[in-house]
């Protein structure tokens, strides 16, 4: 009898370790379950702005590249103008020049009719 008692008693010992074993898995699948659904929420929240930067990046790209190419534009006039100027003024003092020299009786260098400025070669300075 005592025999049967412990063997009904281990029975019941493991059915209700079982159960309370079971319970135990199934509250930490419930709760694995819920991190992962709150990680992939998360995950979709971030694909979804990653999404909309995307979409919205190459708008501001052509904003910015426009915005870039008017400034770039803006600052090659202006250093195309000043070039402008700094050789209209080297041409008048050439011109200044020339006439001086014509004046003092120096020879003139000869007109080579291809466009390019009449010089010559300087002597020892």
């Amino acid at each position: 009898m005592t025999g049967l008692a412990l063997l009904v008693g281990a029975v019941v010992g493991a059915w209700l370790g079982r159960r309370g074993l079971l319970r135990e898995l199934q509250t930490r699948a419930r709760r694995a379950e819920k991190d992962l659904q709150e990680q992939q929420s998360r995950a979709a929240e971030s694909l979804r702005a990653v999404q909309a930067r995307a979409a919205k990046d190459p708008e501001e790209a052509r904003a910015l590249a426009k915005a870039g190419g008017d400034s770039a534009s803006a600052a090659q006039r202006a250093e195309i103008e000043k070039l402008t100027r700094h050789l209209t003024e080297a041409y008048d003092e050439l011109d200044r020049l020339r006439v001086r020299a014509a004046t003092a009786g120096q020879p003139q260098a000869p007109d080579t009719g291809q466009g390019f400025a009449a010089t010559m070669p300087l002597g020892d300075l």
